[in-house]
């Protein structure tokens, strides 16, 4: 994961999707019978970030403007 010197570089999009899919897993722990899932889900996590951060900043922002898009649509559809 980034340290906080990296933290400061990683786009605003990127620091959002990453901030709102954490909160998704926490949503996620509280439910029954996700627990088996979780430490996949969070592994899964943790290596899509780290290839997220490895991009050059213009595809970060994009990627996660994507992300950003389909996750709010996906969580409105579900309301």
């Amino acid at each position: 994961m980034a340290n906080a010197a990296q933290q400061d570089n990683v786009p605003q999009q990127c620091q959002k999707l990453f901030k709102e899919t954490e909160k998704l897993i926490s949503q996620a722990e509280k439910q029954p019978g996700t627990h088996t899932q979780l430490n996949k889900i969070k592994s899964k996590l943790k290596q899509s970030k780290k290839q997220i951060l490895e991009m050059e900043v213009a595809t970060q922002i994009k990627s996660c403007d994507v992300a950003l898009t389909k996750l709010t649509s996906i969580q409105q559809d579900n309301q």
